[in-house]
């Protein structure tokens, strides 16, 4: 392992540069507590199959099967083997470390990694959740350039074990090259988060960030072609079903048998009174600002 990182307060070992994760700043001495290893994923340790393409073993085992980029063995929420497709890219390897891998880890070690960027203001989140292209990064940078806090990237992990308590992981977006001409940042220089596609890693000026935080809303993002920017919160039953739609990797945890543990997290976050809306954007930049508004009025007001 030639690589360290902080990955929320974890000290992370790493085969592979993960220009995504800050350097671990802790003591040089302090215990590796996961592990990112390149390696042999051989055949039984696929023996588990759940469907053609993932597999587990108990909750401590999963494996996955990227077709054309790599197989990956997860263990015990530590240990990630990684085993590379003949010939692939590893900035390709990277974004399925930084995503699906890094949510079933969670899942592993009992908390809960909803699909979601994060930003925050005086010990306060707001998750901005939805699926791949919902512009989850988009949002975040620009209400960081406000003066928000880039809390996460894609994975907001939360401890719902008495409440609503946000870790954050990485100040640092992946962003697309639309938006950073949107935003004015010019992409020469910045390291790739995709080796085929102009998608890039920026850091939006990082400084001291508490260890833990108060998730008090998440914002479920909706494109839509011609829409103007609105917020309707949700509520009830409607507002915890909405919720777990941006579980990350939910059919993993179910793989993993950690459904039980998903529902109780999930009812623990709506006790505390957790906060559910739904923001209607554009599909394209126009809007960003009063989206950005809407959800600056959540933290601040």
């Amino acid at each position: 392992m030639s690589h360290f990182y902080r990955l929320s307060a974890l000290k992370l070992a790493s085969d592979i540069e993960l220009p995504e994760l800050l350097p671990w700043d802790g003591p040089p001495d302090d215990p590796v507590e996961l592990s990112f290893r390149l390696g042999p994923v051989s055949e039984p340790d696929m023996s588990d199959h759940i469907d053609a393409s993932s597999g587990a073993k108990a909750c401590e085992r999963y494996f996955a099967a990227y077709p054309d980029e790599a197989r990956v063995l997860i263990e015990n929420g530590r240990t990630v083997t990684l085993e590379p497709a003949p010939g692939a890219d590893l900035t390709e390897a990277r974004a399925i470390l930084m995503a699906p891998v890094q949510a079933v880890l969670w899942h592993q070690r009992g908390l809960l990694p909803l699909h979601a960027s994060v930003v925050g203001r005086n010990g306060r989140a707001v998750a901005l959740a939805g699926p791949s292209g919902a512009g989850k990064s988009t949002l975040a940078a620009v209400l960081a350039d406000k003066g928000f806090d880039v809390l996460a990237d894609d994975i907001c992990i939360v401890d719902a074990a008495n409440g609503a308590d946000l870790l954050p992981s990485t100040p640092r977006l992946r962003l697309w090259r639309d938006a950073l001409d949107h935003l004015g940042i010019c992409p020469e220089g910045l390291p790739r988060a995709l080796s085929r596609r102009e998608k890039y890693v920026f850091e939006l000026g990082a400084r001291e960030i508490a260890a833990r935080w108060t998730l008090t809303s998440v914002v479920l993002l909706s494109r839509q072609p011609g829409a103007v920017p609105a917020m309707e919160r949700l509520r009830g039953a409607h507002a915890v079903i909405e919720l777990q739609n941006v579980v990350h990797m939910l059919p993993a945890a179910r793989a993993l048998g950690l459904e039980p543990a998903i529902f109780t997290a999930l009812t623990s976050l709506m006790a505390s009174g957790l906060a559910i809306s739904r923001l209607v954007m554009p599909d394209d930049h126009a809007g960003l600002a009063v989206a950005a508004a809407s959800v600056a009025a959540l933290l601040d007001g």
